[in-house]
């Protein structure tokens, strides 16, 4: 049977079935409070979101720091103070940039 061309997208069936070989990167187990918070740059983060006034905030991460996304976010909610929204995204597209429809659904633009 021939194959069938379209001139729209693939259909992401291949994204949604890809199996990916993530392995987690386990550089910050061992640190304390302080060595994490330098290690992740989140003094600097907060201060940025707070000196830019910023109120919803998304982070994103490579798949292989996943596990470390949730004691980030947690240190970072602490130090930007009330009324700021911070969100994980949590798919596996990480790049420079987060994803437009994504950040349409969070109402950042």
């Amino acid at each position: 049977m021939a194959t069938e061309h379209s001139a729209f997208a693939a259909s992401g069936e291949e994204v949604i079935t890809r199996s990916l070989d993530v392995r987690a990167d386990t550089t910050s187990n061992e640190l304390d409070p302080a060595e994490f918070d330098s290690f992740y740059d989140i003094v600097r983060t907060a201060e940025e979101v707070v000196n830019g006034d910023y109120k919803r905030i998304a982070l994103q991460f490579p798949d292989e720091l996943l596990h470390v996304s949730v004691p980030i976010y947690r240190r970072l909610k602490a130090k930007i103070g009330e009324g700021r929204e911070l969100y994980v995204l949590a798919d596996t597209s990480y790049g420079r940039q987060a994803s437009a429809i994504i950040v349409q659904n969070m109402s950042l633009t």
